[in-house]
């Protein structure tokens, strides 16, 4: 992949500003300014271009960029929209590659916009320019001294390199680290997208050496299915953290199946999202936090956590939220709680949350030596210091913990240790100090709880990336859905495990079906356009013998309309679930797994995936219904025979992958067993493309 422009737009040798002005309300000043900053320290060449000016801010200027020559790599533009088309011309022969268009007026603007957009980027593929925006923000690279951005001065230097469509959030970054000293490597605002997009910059962020954590703030994907591939090549290197806005409910497709119609276009995007081991996040401040928290040392690799406090109503509370966010607040073995009992006052709690009281002379050492203990007990994954007031307020509490930390850390230990901070303002010198100590601290039991969850070790079994397959040798040659014989046949030809059954076009081929088969057996109606049998009452199931066949064959008739139908061997009892898949426009193909049967858009409890699955994946899916439990056995019921189903959403999703001419199917219900499982009814709509 071919990664220069990136070169050119976080380390480049020189800038060229497009609508810079001596206006201190201009954006071009604005961005002329930061680059000559002498405290970003940026050392490359900064020129101006003004068809005036020979100078602005003490910046040379000329009036066009060929007169600077080759000495410039990137251009900055901030000019009016419809002259954006020509400055790339001229970029391009002073041998510029990346672009950054701060300015506004584009796609955003309506259809005038749009198509300035198009002519701005037919020019710059014209010309072998990668853009940034339009309506952007811009970008920053703080070990470069790069601030080829609206946002005014420059954010510390750390770990975190954030992505995001909306410039208010490049400038919250340049905010948040000001206020809770993280630091940052990368930023970069894209606006609109119409060249450069999110999968293109986490591709240069997956080899970045001085990015450790990447977060992204996404209003639209452009490339789902890219971008689900990409990420799940780079989460097991670095965390990717990750907010989409516009998460509200997608439109009502226009489709007949309960997998379409149940999997909404966030859910699918979120499932993928997961699936490929990124941390999805609700809200900006979150997104930041775990970011943050994560460059600190926080990553989480697992569940347990300890809870070292001065307020036992606190401990109290953030035990009920870790629960509530799906950690474990474990009690401590009897040896650990004995250990502790030499450094607590008479009456502290040795449980879990520990409860220092309120012995202040000895919170250093009470603290101190409950990180310690916790840390080298194998007990916990994660320790949450609770400093309410008065512990907040003590200095040698702070410097107490800041060597315990680091003294863990120097260990390997590798148990992160999260501040809690209930404190007033007359404590903030101990909470800077810890944040410049680089430990996680956030204010509120709430938040801490949240952000320990995101931190928790997202990675399980890993998938080496997938690209599409090629269109296969099947084409049933039809459109729309097939008939329930012909459903049923692909399924039977697939080799999947199906309930036997024979397609009737009249009574004695039906008793004829029967007979082989074996009574009692199941008949269903098959006529064009009956996708829900169950609400036609178009299935009968106990049929003991041919009287019962053919007094069902004649109800059929009579309330259908004379036609065709599908005799099938009644399967044994078991819990009815549901597979399906339909192919996102964004994504690819998707598999859906849930409780089945006529509960399905009831219940609506399934689980997402992209194809194709691994047996990892499958399980996965299992344990994320809420009603996992059937598949245990309740109520003297047999549990289900796990594994026989997970390899049957493996093989399912595998053969949607690679079945190109299959554009939607649903196997509800699929009847599962403590011996195995049949599918015992299928809809499938082919691709009309």
């Amino acid at each position: 992949m071919d990664l220069s422009w990136a070169k050119a737009l976080f380390e480049p040798t020189g800038v060229a500003v497009f609508g810079a002005s001596a206006q201190h309300v201009k954006a071009g000043n604005v961005l002329l300014a930061n680059l000559t900053a002498p405290e970003a320290g940026f050392q490359g060449r900064v020129v101006a271009v003004h068809p005036t000016a020979q100078a602005i801010g003490g910046v040379s200027a000329v009036r066009s960029i060929a007169e600077f020559g080759h000495g410039v790599n990137l251009a900055v533009i901030a000019t009016p929209p419809a002259t954006v088309p020509g400055i790339l011309a001229d970029c391009a022969k002073a041998g510029i590659r990346a672009a950054i268009v701060v300015s506004g007026g584009f796609a955003e603007a309506g259809e005038d916009g749009q198509r300035l957009q198009a002519s701005m980027l037919e020019s710059a593929r014209t010309h072998g320019i990668r853009l940034i925006g339009p309506n952007c923000f811009g970008a920053v690279n703080t070990s470069f001294g790069l601030n080829a951005s609206i946002g005014v001065g420059m954010p510390r230097k750390g770990g975190i390199s954030l992505f995001t469509q909306s410039g208010a959030y490049g400038m919250a970054a340049f905010a948040r680290s000001e206020m809770t000293r993280c630091g940052f490597a990368k930023i970069v605002s894209v606006g609109n997208k119409a060249d450069v997009n999110e999968a293109d910059i986490l591709a240069y962020l997956a080899s970045d050496g001085e990015t450790r954590v990447i977060a992204m703030l996404l209003e639209s994907f452009s490339d789902g299915r890219r971008l689900f591939e990409l990420a799940r090549t780079v989460t097991p290197i670095k965390p990717v953290v990750l907010l989409k806005t516009g998460r509200g409910q997608a439109a009502q497709r226009a489709a007949s199946s309960h997998t379409a119609a149940l999997a909404d276009d966030w859910r699918v995007a979120e499932a993928a999202l997961r699936q490929a081991e990124v941390r999805v996040v609700y809200d900006g401040e979150t997104l930041i936090d775990v970011a943050e928290a994560l460059d600190r040392g926080g990553q989480v690799a697992g569940r347990r956590v300890g809870v070292i406090t001065n307020s036992g109503g606190v401990g109290v509370e953030l035990a009920d939220l870790l629960e509530r966010e799906g950690s474990e607040v474990p009690a401590l073995a009897e040896p650990t709680r004995d250990a502790l009992r030499p450094f607590l006052p008479v009456l502290a709690s040795t449980a879990n949350p520990i409860d220092v009281t309120t012995d202040w002379l000895r919170f250093p050492e009470s603290y101190g030596m409950g990180v310690r203990l916790l840390s080298s007990s194998g007990e916990v994954d994660a320790i949450v210091v609770v400093l309410v007031q008065r512990a907040a307020q003590q200095r040698d509490v702070i410097d107490r913990l800041i060597v315990e930390i680091h003294a863990a850390r120097e260990r390997h230990e590798q148990v992160p240790v999260f501040v809690c901070w209930l404190a007033s303002t007359s404590a903030e010198p101990g909470i800077r100090r810890l944040q410049d100590a680089a430990i996680p601290c956030f204010r509120g039991a709430e938040r801490v709880a949240r952000v320990i969850a995101q931190c928790r070790s997202q990675l399980g079994e890993q998938v080496p990336p997938r690209t599409l397959p090629k269109p296969g040798e099947q084409d049933t040659g039809l459109s729309g859905w097939l008939s329930m014989a012909e459903a049923l046949a692909a399924v039977r030809d697939a080799d999947l495990p199906l309930a036997r059954f024979g397609a009737c076009g009249d009574l004695g081929q039906a008793a004829a079906s029967a007979r082989e088969l074996g009574y009692p057996v199941v008949l269903k109606a098959d006529r064009p356009g009956l996708l829900h049998k169950t609400e036609a009452r178009a299935v009968r199931v106990d049929i003991a013998d041919e009287d019962e066949l053919r007094a069902a064959w004649a109800d059929f008739d009579r309330r259908l309309g004379s036609g065709s139908s599908v005799v099938q061997e009644q399967a044994s009892g078991g819990v009815e679930l549901a597979v399906g898949g339909y192919r996102d426009a964004g994504f690819g193909p998707v598999v859906l797994f849930g409780i089945g049967g006529v509960w399905i858009e009831v219940l609506r409890d399934f689980s997402l995936r992209l194809a194709p699955l691994n047996l990892a994946e499958a399980h996965a899916m299992m344990d994320e219904l809420r009603f996992r439990m059937v598949l245990d056995g309740v109520r003297g019921s047999p549990a289900i025979d796990r594994e026989a189903l997970a390899h049957l959403l493996v093989r399912v999703s595998a053969w949607f992958e690679k079945s190109a001419w299959l554009e939607e199917f649903d196997f509800n219900p699929v009847i599962a067993g403590e011996q195995g499982l049949s599918i015992v009814d299928a809809r499938i709509k082919v691709r009309t493309d």
